[in-house]
């Protein structure tokens, strides 16, 4: 009885029951769609920066990562790849050859990170082929080897597709170590700051100029089918490794996961300003329902009806008015939302500024069941809180004055 006299009286006063409805709804749209864009934006760069960079595991020599010199070298690559890629949760491993070389050109130098590839292999584990925008991808065209680079660097040191480019770098004896390379192809990805600093020869022409063995790597690569299971798949592979180090995408760029879970708080602290903002409105429209109906709720008293039932039933068209609003907003929001999961959002106005954070310009919303049931939770936490003060205020009436009140 209590719920049915809770929901005419939320419809009393139907204009201001339909604004406040439709604040609510406008609000969590909002929220939904925000979340979403949110999340979307993130997913994107996790993506980006495990199919393009990272991969979702790697595989190092012990020190290599602080020193990042060319001799501290896995042994057994070709065997450790092998069983790798006989996990089960394993989709592909490649290994790869690293330098830190000097580059020169005809207008200008650089320097950055020269990796060395199985083209094969490294097909599987990163989508760098993918990117070409010109060229191809380390066809050998020239007597000299071949080497792919980015478009940022192309752009740094005036290349094109078919210049010759000088690497110089320290060998495994120490040595200085020249060589050229004749660009094949330019690749852009959504990060510019990879694309300005990475270079991809063939594994065996680094291998040549470094002066290191075959069966060597600096790093393996390994792609997982889930990369949420990195962590769990972490342990088979270091099984197989052995003294060398694993690391999951998250432990390898710290900065990556700080952004994943700083996100999360914010896309929740958002949330929570616009549901702040429409408790006070709530607040509001329930203190003046309570006002406009002194005379029946003291009567109500009057007659025997307990405090008790009176609080339940404030709070009840509350609850009521904000599950309404947060129905539709939720409804709306997530169709919106759904949208936009397979149109994308053009953000390529801010693509200069995007790249730099390695954000892509295309982004496509991305809403999971979890957030949905969080907003639902709050949404009804926010019905509940907004109708205490003035629930209280009608407590506080006095039943035999309240009755003679106009």
């Amino acid at each position: 009885m209590i719920w049915s006299i809770a929901w005419r009286n939320v419809w009393r006063n139907k204009v201001r029951s339909i604004i406040m409805i439709v604040a609510i709804a406008l609000g969590l749209i909002a929220g939904v769609f925000t979340m979403a864009f949110m999340q979307g934006t993130v997913d994107a760069r996790i993506e980006s920066a495990t199919k393009s960079e990272l991969a979702h595991l790697q595989i190092h020599a012990p020190h290599f990562s602080e020193n990042n010199e060319s001799s501290f070298y896995i042994s057994n690559a070709t065997e450790l790849v092998n069983n790798i890629e006989n996990l089960d949760s394993v989709k592909a491993a490649s290994s790869r050859l690293i330098a830190e070389p000097f580059i020169t050109a005809a207008h200008g130098t650089g320097g950055g990170k020269l990796v060395g590839i199985d083209i094969e292999k490294e097909k599987n584990v990163t989508d760098i082929w993918e990117h070409l925008i010109d060229g191809t991808y380390l066809e050998k065209t020239s007597r000299m080897p071949p080497v792919l680079i980015g478009d940022k660097l192309a752009k740094k040191l005036k290349l094109k597709v078919g210049s010759k480019i000088n690497v110089q770098m320290v060998d495994l004896e120490g040595d200085l170590s020249a060589k050229g390379y004749r660009v094949c192809g330019i690749f852009k990805t959504t990060n510019n700051t990879f694309d300005e600093t990475n270079l991809f020869v063939r594994s065996k022409d680094l291998q040549t100029q470094l002066g290191i063995e075959e069966n060597t790597a600096h790093e393996i690569a390994i792609l997982v089918d889930k990369g949420d299971e990195a962590p769990l798949i972490k342990s088979s592979i270091q099984n197989i490794a052995g003294e060398n180090v694993v690391e999951t995408w998250k432990e390898l760029s710290p900065e990556m996961s700080l952004l994943t879970d700083a996100m999360d708080q914010y896309m929740y602290i958002f949330i929570l300003i616009i549901l702040l903002g429409l408790c006070f409105g709530i607040i509001n429209t329930m203190l003046m329902a309570v006002l406009e109906r002194v005379k029946e709720i003291g009567m109500l008293m009057a007659v025997g009806m307990n405090k008790r039932k009176i609080f339940r039933m404030i709070i009840l068209e509350s609850v009521l008015l904000t599950l309404t609003g947060g129905f539709f907003g939720i409804l709306f929001g997530s169709g919106i939302t759904k949208f936009f999961e397979t149109t994308p959002i053009d953000m390529s106005m801010f693509s200069e500024g995007l790249g730099e954070f390695g954000f892509a310009t295309q982004v496509y919303t991305s809403l999971q069941t979890e957030t949905l049931v969080t907003i639902s939770i709050l949404v009804v936490i926010t019905g509940l809180l907004s109708a205490i003060y003035p629930a209280r205020k009608a407590l506080k009436l006095n039943p035999a004055e309240a009755t003679r009140t106009d």
